[in-house]
């Protein structure tokens, strides 16, 4: 897959890409910063959080949202513009604030992150909502946005497991290792190891995200922005992701096997590929 940056990208148009900041941006962060350092608790990582991925995340929903349909049955409501999408945005980070009040405390810095980062799932759900969106394509939009920023994160650790295997299986090894380690590290998510002679195959018996989603009344939100971008996660790991059921369909674990792309084929006549929906 060629990098997003393009060919011969420099340095700077790099730092652009990973944090789009201009000059007044700069100095907003840096006054949120400030003030969240003098906060307590919860609120400063709830600032810092914020501070720190506001600006990343508005650009890539600029360029997710902006020309796409705001219905897939209503042809008549257009395309979301530009300025469509500022408003969009603007509401997002209202009801982020309002919100992330509520957010449970966590033990573990991976979780309060990932916490934090549902809120804005959920924030931006409800602004989609707003602007008369249906909520099957407001979950859509919100999902494609929230992939545009999880494969960059999951990038990251396939990049870093080069530097200690090349063989695809224990890649994938290594790659969901990290995963698990940060952000997705106990004792916030409890995981338990499952034998399998052709897979990485563990069980997810606590879920922070499932919880939260499910007490902000929101189970099919978690699923679509955030359970299923594993399937796709697992492609880029060189992998396919076996998995029938998960918590926030209902059940009382995720499933997740993950087998590398030698052993994808056993997957043809399963549940759970590519085009499997998490019950």
């Amino acid at each position: 897959m060629t990098s997003p940056l393009g060919a011969g990208a420099g340095s700077a148009h790099k730092c652009s890409w990973l944090f789009p900041l201009g000059p007044l941006s700069g100095l907003v962060l840096g006054a949120t910063l400030a003030f969240a350092f003098r906060a307590d608790g919860p609120k400063r990582e709830t600032l810092m959080v914020k501070a720190l991925t506001k600006p990343f995340i508005n650009a890539v929903a600029r360029r997710v949202l902006v020309g796409r349909s705001c219905s897939t049955f209503e042809a008549e409501k257009g395309r979301f513009s530009r300025r469509d999408v500022n408003r969009i945005l603007r509401r997002t980070w209202r009801n982020f604030d309002a919100m992330a009040v509520d957010i449970p405390p966590e033990q573990v810095l991976g979780a309060r992150i990932n916490l934090r980062l549902a809120c804005a799932t959920a924030a931006a759900y409800r602004a989609l909502l707003a602007e008369n969106t249906d909520e099957a394509e407001a979950r859509r939009l919100t999902a494609d946005v929230v992939w545009a920023i999880y494969h960059r994160m999951g990038r990251v650790a396939w990049t870093m497991s080069r530097a200690f295997a090349h063989d695809p299986a224990r890649r994938l090894r290594i790659s969901t290792g990290i995963a698990r380690r940060f952000p997705f590290g106990p004792p916030s998510y409890l995981m338990e190891d499952v034998d399998d002679p052709v897979a990485v195959a563990f069980d997810v018996r606590r879920c922070p995200i499932a919880e939260y989603f499910a007490a902000t009344g929101l189970p099919e939100l978690c699923v679509d922005t955030w359970c299923n971008q594993d399937y796709a996660l697992a492609e880029m790991w060189g992998a396919r992701l076996q998995r029938s059921v998960t918590m926030a369909g209902g059940a009382d674990r995720c499933d997740f096997r993950w087998k590398p792309m030698t052993h994808a084929g056993e997957l043809a006549s399963t549940a759970g590929g590519d085009d499997a929906q998490a019950n």
